[in-house]
């Protein structure tokens, strides 16, 4: 990753302008700051800085918004994936540092002319929530969030396209369209549990146009407008199988990595977008009080503050590394690796899955390995405290649950050892 501010000559003036280039080169941004100069010769192209003393009217002060727009340029890119990093997201921060135009008034003229367009202002919708706080959520769409709403407003194209509608309206979204639509979506043999989040994701869009009186269209709210949802028997990692994975021998660093971050989640509940975060950061979010280590973060998705207690096998994650933690690794080489190196530590149980794909339900009966992924560490954590007797809300604290209910339909415990579980609690004695 790179950026810089750097001089273009246009006629007979200079403009301070600025680049973005994600790591590998295949993104490319650049803008205006709208800053002008006579003399390049007043630019300090080592520092990106005006020199001063200077001759330009208020150098210092153009040096000052340089730096507040670097400042908050840094700081989106350890919020989100450089991948998601987009030219109106530039203009912004640049808007939102010099000042020279208004943002909440380019903002409403903006949405003004989406009135009549759900593509349109669904794709507003992304690019200005990637970067301002929702009114109602008071945060910004985090990364993972943001990449399910890009897969809604995808499949919601295709399905226009592939109906060849030439218009497509706030007002269109009804019965017939939502019934079509799941029909749809259920043809491309999709999950119901991915059907629901895709409809989930557009009652959201079109939820937020109808409180900003953009549209006035209410069936989105009647009852078969409705996500669908199916239980699934995912996944989780006991205490002994984890114990496995901790001995393993791994001589290449990509795996030691990828298997010390998917312990240390299974040993804090962290989100796999917490825990990148965690690691994206130059200083270390852990302390010590009376000889316990803990990390102090808050949570992306929740925004709440969490402290946590790091067992002995985070401790010894990080002691052999010479008191940090593991470097930082893309999230899908963590999907791409688990499933070998829980195979390496003969997690090959056989385990039974059914879901709903398409309009037929489909069972699976594949080695436990197979159905691992970066997510299970988190259920595992969450699971294993629950067996271990840790008070429900304790656990609640840590994961960001909201209810008991969802909570207890997300931990993976058989009926009978949560009956084992209950007959322990004194009433039974």
């Amino acid at each position: 990753m790179k950026i810089r501010f750097y001089l273009r000559k246009s006629t007979k003036k200079y403009s301070i302008n600025f680049e973005y280039r994600n790591s590998n080169g295949s993104i490319r941004l650049r803008t205006s700051t709208g800053y002008m100069i006579q003399n390049s010769k007043e630019w300090d192209s080592r520092k990106e800085r005006l020199k001063i003393p200077s001759s330009v009217f208020g150098a210092a002060d153009i040096n000052t918004k340089l730096s507040e727009a670097m400042y908050k340029f840094n700081k989106l890119i350890l919020a989100i994936d450089e991948t998601d990093i987009s030219e109106g997201i530039v203009q912004r921060i640049m808007l939102d540092a010099f000042g020279k135009t208004s943002v909440a008034d380019k903002e409403k003229a903006k949405v003004e002319s989406y009135k009549s367009n759900l593509i349109s202002y669904y794709t507003w919708f992304l690019d200005y929530y990637s970067v301002h706080n929702s009114p109602y959520t008071k945060k910004k769409l985090g990364q993972g969030t943001l990449k399910t709403y890009k897969t809604g407003l995808s499949r919601l194209q295709e399905y226009i396209e592939d109906r060849k509608l030439k218009k497509f309206s706030f007002n269109d979204c009804n019965r017939e369209f939502y019934n079509d639509y799941v029909l749809y979506l259920s043809s491309l043999n999709y999950s119901k549990n991915y059907l629901g989040t895709i409809i989930q994701k557009l009652k959201t869009i079109l939820g937020y146009a109808y409180e900003e009186g953009i549209h006035n269209n209410n069936e989105f709210k009647k009852g078969y407008f409705s996500k669908m949802t199916e239980e699934i028997d995912h996944v989780y990692l006991t205490v002994e199988e984890l114990k496995r994975i901790q001995e393993l021998d791994l001589k290449d660093p990509i795996l030691d990595g990828v298997r010390d971050i998917f312990l240390i989640s299974s040993y804090t509940g962290l989100r796999v977008s917490d825990m990148l975060g965690l690691l994206k950061k130059p200083y270390q979010v852990i302390f010590e009080e009376d000889g316990v280590k803990y990390f102090q973060l808050r949570q992306m998705k929740t925004s709440n503050a969490v402290i946590i207690p790091l067992n002995s096998i985070v401790n010894s994650i990080i002691e052999k590394r010479e008191g940090k933690l593991p470097d930082y690794i893309y999230s899908g080489l963590i999907n791409e690796h688990i499933k070998s190196i829980c195979k390496k530590a003969k997690i090959t149980d056989n385990h039974s899955l059914t879901r709903t794909v398409g309009n037929k339900v489909e069972e699976y009966n594949l080695p436990k390995y197979k159905f691992v992924s970066s997510h299970t560490a988190r259920r595992s954590f969450c699971t294993n405290a629950f067996k271990a007797g840790m008070p429900i809300q304790d656990i609640m604290a840590i994961s960001g649950h909201k209810s008991e209910r969802v909570f207890l339909n997300y931990v993976k415990v058989q009926k009978v050892e949560n009956a084992k579980r209950i007959a322990k609690h004194e009433f039974f004695r």
